[in-house]
């Protein structure tokens, strides 16, 4: 099953079933709270966590991304051709430099910071707009061995921070089509982080959360994101059975994804517990798994 955006005129002449019908498909994110949420959470993840340098600096993008959602104007999403596109994705709505300026403001906002990533942020300030719009198309379209993977993570929170905003307009319906691709955002069409198993209303139920637009669809429990397969699925965690946190792992596709549970911790942010959680990354690649998903904090080193 996989899910596609449609207009409310098309949703009418769709034959759903009624079980889906009353499964919300789709998230669109709440910008407002998103990254200020996400801050929150990285800082106290810092505590005590042999990641902690790392997680603060990952704090510091995060209140900055929510500093450029109130800061700036809004952005106004244009009106999207409903042709059976991800509405975001690269084929249906081509990428313009507004991105640019959050990744201007993004850059200096850091001072007093390591070598290391200061000489990441004048490399990317040497970059001229066409550069820099070429490494942000190389990300979008997977390409993520094109760009250098400190500047990625520079460029991808300012995509971030603009597919975001673009999602929360995005107008037209959730439906559930009969077809094996449901790995890919239905809003941006970009890869997942992890999926998080809800509270509340949606208690139980399990969504795919975007690495980009921040969007969550929903995928069935016990099924592998990546290749739809149904069996021979085993999970991995540090601690036991009941751990918030846990690898899904596919012996069909070798592939692995965590899988994060609020009802054992309702304080959970899909992206800051990810990466808060290397050490599990890496022992599920020893066991020969491979991630299908990225972290926008965490990009190969080319």
């Amino acid at each position: 099953m996989s899910i596609k955006i449609i207009s409310q005129e098309q949703l009418e002449q769709q034959n759903t079933s009624s079980v889906i019908r009353q499964i919300p498909l789709l998230f669109y994110p709440s910008t407002k709270t998103l990254y200020i949420h996400r801050a929150a959470r990285l800082k106290t993840l810092a505590e005590n966590n042999p990641l902690s340098d790392y997680l603060l600096f990952c704090t510091k993008i995060a209140e900055q991304q929510a500093k450029l959602i109130n800061q700036q104007n809004a952005i106004e999403a244009p009106n999207l051709l409903n042709n059976g596109l991800a509405p975001l994705s690269l084929e249906n709505l081509p990428l313009n430099d507004i991105w640019q300026d959050y990744l201007s403001e993004l850059l200096n906002s850091f001072s007093d910071t390591s070598e290391q990533i200061e000489a990441v942020i004048q490399r990317l300030k040497q970059n001229s707009p066409e550069q820099l719009q070429e490494k942000a198309i190389s990300l979008l379209q997977g390409k993520f061995d094109l760009v250098e993977g400190n500047e990625s993570i520079f460029i991808w929170s300012a995509l971030s921070v603009y597919y975001s905003q673009l999602a929360n307009q995005v107008k037209g319906k959730a439906v559930a089509e009969n077809t094996d691709q449901s790995w890919l955002c239905p809003v941006c069409n970009s890869l997942p982080v992890a999926s998080v198993i809800q509270l509340g209303g949606n208690n139980g139920l399990r969504y795919l959360h975007c690495s980009l637009c921040e969007s969550e669809w929903y995928v069935p429990r016990v099924k592998c994101t990546c290749c739809d397969n149904m069996q021979d699925i085993q999970y991995f965690s540090l601690d036991n059975e009941m751990a918030a946190i846990k690898t899904e792992c596919c012996d069909a596709c070798h592939s692995y994804l965590k899988i994060l549970d609020q009802d054992k911790d309702p304080h959970i942010e899909v992206i800051a517990d990810d990466v808060a959680s290397l050490i599990l990354d890496i022992k599920t690649e020893e066991e020969g798994f491979a991630k299908s998903g990225i972290n926008p904090f965490v990009f190969a080193q080319k």
